[in-house]
C-alpha cells in the first residue's frame, strides 16, 4: 500500500487555514460589551424592565414626572420599532396606568395595571395583573384564599414569566410590608411564600427563582430543588436580585454609601460579581437578563429638571454571544 504524505506546500496553507478558522471562531463567539440608552420619545422617565432572547424589550414610561398612577404607560421596543401597550380603561377593568414588567421567549408580555377600584387612592392605588400578546389583553388575579383578607383592596404584581409559562411576582394584602408575599404560579398551582416582605422577581426555564426580602439586606436564589441561597454583593449595604437567565447569571441592584446609592450588578454562574452601571449614572438598577446575557434596566443621570429633560433612562447592555 502506498504511503500518503502531505506536501511541504500544503502544510503551511493548512496551518494558516486553521489559524484563520480559530480567529474567526473566537471573534464570532463574543462581541464587545456596549451600553445603549433607551428613551421613549418625549418621555422624562423610561424604565426597561424585561428582555427576551429575540431582543424584544418591554417596560414603562412617563411623559411627565411619575407623580400619579395615571402617568404610567407601557412600551415594547423591537428592531427599533416602538409598540405602545396600555390596558384600555373599561367598566370591567378600570385601568388608569400600565406597567409592563417582562416578556417571555414566545413574546407574551406580563405586568400590572393600576386602578382605583374598591376605595384605592391615587396615593395608594391597586395593582392588577395582565398579559398581552400581539395586541390582545388577558387579565388575572390570585385566588381569594391566597390573601389574608380577601375583602381588602389587595394587589398583585406579576414580575416575570419563563418559557414554560411559570409566573412569579408578589401579592399585597394591605401594604408593601408584612402583607407583601412572593408567589409562584406553575402548572395551574398558585403558591405563596408565607414569609412577608418578599418578592419573587425572576424565574428561568430550569425553575430557578431569584428575589428580594425587605426584612433583610440580602437577596435570595432558589434552585430547582427548592434550596434557598442568601447572597449579597460584596461590601454592599443591601442587595436585591431582579432576574436570572438559563445560564444562571443573576442581575439586580446593590446599595452602597449607607444604602443611598443603587448600582446595577451582574453575578456570573461562577459567583463573580461586578457593577454594570451605565456611564454617567448617579444610580442604576438591572431588571432583566436574556438567555444570551443581554441586560436591561434603568439609571438616573440627574436629580433636577425632570419636568423639562429626561433624567431617568432605560439602558441595554449588549454582552451576549452573536
Amino acid at each position: 500500500m502506498r504511503k500518503m504524505t502531505l506536501s511541504k506546500s500544503i502544510l503551511p496553507r493548512a496551518f494558516v487555514l486553521l489559524a484563520l478558522l480559530s480567529a474567526i471562531s473566537t471573534a464570532s463567539g463574543k462581541r464587545p460589551e456596549t451600553t445603549t440608552k433607551i428613551d421613549v420619545p418625549g418621555a422624562v422617565v423610561t424604565v426597561a424592565s424585561g428582555i427576551n432572547g429575540d431582543g424584544a424589550i418591554v417596560g414603562w414610561y412617563c411623559l411627565q414626572p411619575c407623580t400619579t398612577p395615571a402617568r404610567f404607560h407601557g412600551f415594547m421596543l423591537k428592531d427599533d420599532v416602538w409598540t405602545y401597550i396600555d390596558v384600555p380603561n373599561s367598566s370591567d377593568y378600570p385601568a388608569i396606568g400600565t406597567q409592563p414588567r417582562y416578556i417571555s421567549p414566545q413574546g407574551v408580555v406580563i405586568g400590572a395595571y393600576l386602578t382605583l377600584e374598591d376605595g384605592a387612592t391615587l396615593a395608594n392605588p391597586r395593582f392588577r395583573g395582565f398579559a398581552w400578546f400581539e395586541g390582545t389583553f388577558t387579565y388575572f388575579d390570585a385566588p381569594d384564599w391566597i390573601y389574608d383578607n380577601p375583602s381588602y383592596p389587595h394587589s398583585i404584581i406579576p414580575r416575570a414569566i419563563n418559557a414554560n409559562g411559570d409566573l412569579v411576582g408578589c401579592i399585597h394584602d394591605k401594604n408593601q410590608g408584612d402583607s407583601m408575599h412572593a408567589f409562584l404560579l406553575s402548572g395551574g398551582a398558585f403558591t405563596k411564600d408565607p414569609a412577608g416582605m418578599t418578592m419573587n422577581n425572576g424565574v428561568n426555564a430550569e425553575g430557578e427563582i431569584v428575589g428580594l426580602d425587605n426584612s433583610s439586606t440580602t437577596a435570595y436564589h432558589i434552585n430547582k430543588f427548592g434550596i434557598v441561597e442568601r447572597f449579597s454583593f460584596p461590601d454592599a449595604d443591601a442587595t436585591n436580585a431582579w432576574d436570572i437567565n438559563s445560564k444562571g447569571e443573576i442581575v439586580g441592584q446593590a446599595f452602597t454609601n449607607g444604602g443611598t446609592v443603587s448600582h446595577a450588578f451582574l453575578r456570573s454562574r461562577a459567583l463573580d460579581y461586578r457593577f454594570i452601571d451605565p456611564t454617567g449614572a448617579l444610580s442604576s438598577t438591572a431588571f432583566g437578563i436574556s438567555s444570551n446575557g443581554n441586560v436591561v434596566g434603568q439609571y438616573r443621570d440627574s436629580f433636577s429638571n425632570c419636568s423639562v429633560n429626561a433624567c431617568v433612562h432605560g439602558f441595554l447592555l449588549q454582552r451576549g454571544n452573536d
